[in-house]
């Protein structure tokens, strides 16, 4: 039995294994960030398609307000109106699934940068790696900021179009429609104010996207890149 020999041995056990797990996390990390990267393009996506769900949503509720209809199908505008209120529903709960997903990608993301970049041992190359980190995270938290509020306004315009339609469904009558006028333009700068976050929501996103990404494959990193 000799105990020497044996803790060296141990020792470069460990740290053999400290090597390899280090290593791993490494390995690891592009497939993070394009993980994120994808579902940061799922926000983009969805954003998109929200702002044509809610404008979609107005303009029902406008031309059944205003009169907008051939003569005497009041009844189709208001089964027109319900449909797009189902379908800018049905957007809203798809936006709300990739901002959730896109929040907990992130997270090892950053979370392992921070820990690796702290860890270069060149200080040139450790600052630049701070650096971008930290623009990186700025721009990843500005893209979260904007995506909440999004997907805020969104599930409260939705359920004030379908508010209006609940107090027209059995009161579908001109002295009706000429009493919500005052609440329809409400209506209309909730939806202008949801469509500018959504604009930004969509910029923030393709920022992060534009910037953020390796480069296709096929195409080289140089140095104007």
């Amino acid at each position: 039995m000799q105990p020497s020999r044996v803790t060296p041995i141990l020792f470069l056990f460990a740290a053999t294994l400290g090597s390899c797990m280090s290593g791993s996390r490494l390995e690891g990390a592009p497939v993070r960030a394009e993980n994120l990267a994808t579902w940061i393009e799922k926000v983009h996506i969805e954003a998109n398609r929200s702002r044509d769900a809610i404008s979609d949503g107005f303009e029902r509720l406008h031309a059944l307000t205003s009169g907008d209809y051939p003569q005497g199908d009041v009844a189709m505008a208001y089964a027109q109106l319900v449909q797009r209120i189902d379908v800018a529903e049905q957007q809203s709960q798809r936006f709300n699934e990739v901002v959730e997903p896109m929040a907990s990608a992130a997270e090892p993301v950053f979370e392992q940068w921070q820990r690796d970049v702290t860890t270069i041992a060149d200080e040139r190359l450790r600052t630049r790696g701070q650096l971008r980190m930290t623009v990186a995270k700025e721009r990843f938290d500005a893209l979260l900021t904007s995506a909440n509020d999004s997907r805020e306004q969104l599930s409260a315009f939705v359920q004030s179009l379908r508010d209006h339609a609940k107090f027209l469904a059995h009161d579908l009558n001109p002295s009706a429609l000429d009493e919500i006028q005052e609440d329809v333009k409400r209506v209309r700068v909730a939806a202008e104010k949801l469509d500018q976050e959504l604009d930004r929501t969509l910029a923030a996103s393709r920022a992060y996207i534009d910037r953020g990404t390796a480069p296709s494959e096929g195409m080289p990193a140089g140095p104007n890149r």
